[in-house]
């Protein structure tokens, strides 16, 4: 049958002479390969529609038993200019395009994981935004879009409110499997990694704020790298079949 549907592109690859493959994130059908016949030809219609990061229309001929589906017309609703135009933030909006190829395996609709990615790199793109706190607010919303269970506000133990001055000292402890801190009267879990008390607080107002207020929030080389590195260690904990996140070890904060 022939749907129509918005899309973001994760992956291209080339394919004979003229075709190109896709991994896309759609709105309505979730993670989908396409092929795209004559997209790399001297007269092709397709422009900036399939290039990575690109945000379109496409219309495809879907069949449910077929692995790779094929797409004939997209048109581009945004190219994320303040992304591709910008070193310091392009591998940053990579790394929103891995996290969420590398986590997300076959053809389910997801509204929320849709939205999550496409309002990241919309705040992404914003001149005034800083790019270590998107990721870790996208983080952050990929893991509870995918239901896997992080609490950044309380104590996993006893239950205690981090807003409290009394339940954080000097460093605090993540555990995977408990899926969130331990507080500094609790004995942290077998499994911990010590953080600091500085990224418990920025991963406690990330929590609470909208990607747009959460794009220019200040975020301190140790936090974001802390941050990243326990996020990370938790979806793939959580995701057994979780692919390496290469850029991730390219962005500036690991350079």
């Amino acid at each position: 049958m022939i749907v129509k549907t918005d899309a973001i592109v994760l992956r291209s690859m080339k394919y004979g002479e003229t075709s190109k493959i896709l991994t896309l994130y759609t709105r309505e059908f979730g993670r989908m390969s396409v092929i795209v016949k004559g997209a790399r030809g001297a007269k092709s219609k397709f422009g900036a529609a399939l290039d990575v990061m690109s945000h379109s229309s496409v219309v495809m001929y879907k069949k449910d038993q077929r692995e790779l589906q094929l797409l004939t017309q997209a048109d581009l609703l945004d190219q994320y200019r303040g992304i591709i135009d910008h070193p310091d933030r392009l591998m940053y909006g990579f790394a929103l395009l891995e996290f969420l190829s590398a986590t997300v395996n076959g053809e389910e609709a997801h509204e929320e994981l849709y939205a999550v990615l496409e309002h990241s790199l919309l705040a992404l793109n914003a001149p005034d935004a800083r790019p270590p706190a998107v990721l870790l607010h996208y983080l952050l919303r990929l893991i509870h879009a995918l239901g896997l269970g992080i609490d950044v506000q309380h104590c996993v133990r006893c239950r205690a409110d981090f807003g409290e001055e009394s339940t954080l000292q000097k460093h605090a402890a993540f555990s995977d499997a408990r899926g969130g801190f331990t507080c500094a009267q609790c004995p942290p879990a077998p499994d911990s990694l010590r953080t600091s008390v500085e990224t418990v607080g920025i991963l406690r107002w990330l929590d609470t704020h909208a990607v747009d207020q959460s794009a220019r929030l200040a975020v301190s080389d140790r936090a974001a790298k802390e941050g990243m590195n326990l996020l990370q260690r938790h979806l793939s904990s959580h995701v057994p079949e979780m692919r390496k996140v290469k850029s991730l070890s390219m962005l500036d904060l690991f350079s």
